[in-house]
């Protein structure tokens, strides 16, 4: 049984170009990054680089910017071709796709062409749980993962607790359907009015934190049952995400300590193979 954890940081708090992004993720005592699929050539082959001579981790996101469902399908087609095609090997592909308010009979296109790029690239490709996309609430991602068994997902369950204003303790059926299909997970903390709080070390926090803890220990087990890598994004994020002090946009905690907070908290707890 593997025992093999992949803790990587997030572009989304530092201006940092690829090769210095991944220098400085390495020296926090992260084993990677995951970042964002650069469309510009140029971008790409400086990611690719330097990911080549560093020898770190690699996960990837992308999705689509169209509001009409055709064009969005073919962006999010176009841009998974792309990656495919690139050389790199990343460990995932997640994407942000879709629109809440789109028709069901969209979505449903969308899932199946997901899943034929899934299927035809061999890269794996999933599916953010993420507001205003297409598994943007608990009730509506249990529609599409039990009519879609092939979509696989990235766990973010922050976005639901906002969207529900709960800790989801009524719609456990579709948390645990999540789980069962989530392949990589993105830690942060939300809580049912946001989707990150200020300080995950604040005592009253502690039980909202225990009960995302208890939701990723079960993929973990999974995924460890399945001789499979566990794979965790540190994800806390800038203003607006982190609450700030007012009028200044200043957080009350820089969200790189959070980070690296999460990614002790996730060595800790997972570092050993009995999870």
């Amino acid at each position: 049984m593997t025992s093999e954890l992949f803790v990587l940081m997030t572009d989304w708090v530092t201006q940092l170009q690829p090769r210095e992004l991944i220098d400085h993720a390495l020296a926090q005592g992260y084993d990677g990054v995951e970042v964002w699929w650069p469309t510009d050539p140029q971008a790409q082959n400086r990611l690719r680089a330097a990911v080549d001579s560093t020898g770190a981790a690699l996960s990837l996101l992308t999705g689509g910017d169209a509001s009409d469902p055709r064009d969005h399908i073919e962006e999010i087609h176009r841009r998974t071709a792309a990656i495919a095609d690139s050389g790199l090997a990343p460990l995932h592909v997640t994407l942000h796709a879709g629109r809440d308010h789109w028709d069901p009979a969209d979505h449903d296109r969308l899932a199946d062409q997901i899943s034929e790029d899934r299927a035809e690239t061999g890269l794996d490709v999933l599916v953010e749980l993420h507001r205003s996309r297409m598994l943007y609430a608990a009730h509506a991602a249990k529609r599409v993962l039990e009519r879609h068994s092939d979509l696989r997902v990235t766990f973010d369950v922050s976005h639901w607790l906002v969207v529900a204003e709960t800790m989801l303790e009524d719609q456990s059926g579709a948390v645990e359907l999540a789980i069962s299909r989530a392949d990589h997970i993105h830690a942060r903390i939300g809580h049912p009015q946001g989707p990150q709080v200020n300080d995950p070390e604040a005592a009253e926090w502690a039980a909202v934190v225990e009960q995302h803890l208890r939701w990723w220990d079960e993929i973990v087990r999974r995924r460890r049952s399945e001789n499979r890598p566990v794979t965790f994004l540190a994800e806390f994020g800038p203003v607006d995400y982190a609450p700030c002090h007012a009028g200044t946009r200043v957080p009350l905690r820089d969200p790189e300590s959070s980070n690296l907070w999460m990614q002790r908290t996730l060595r800790e707890r997972y570092g050993a193979s009995d999870h």
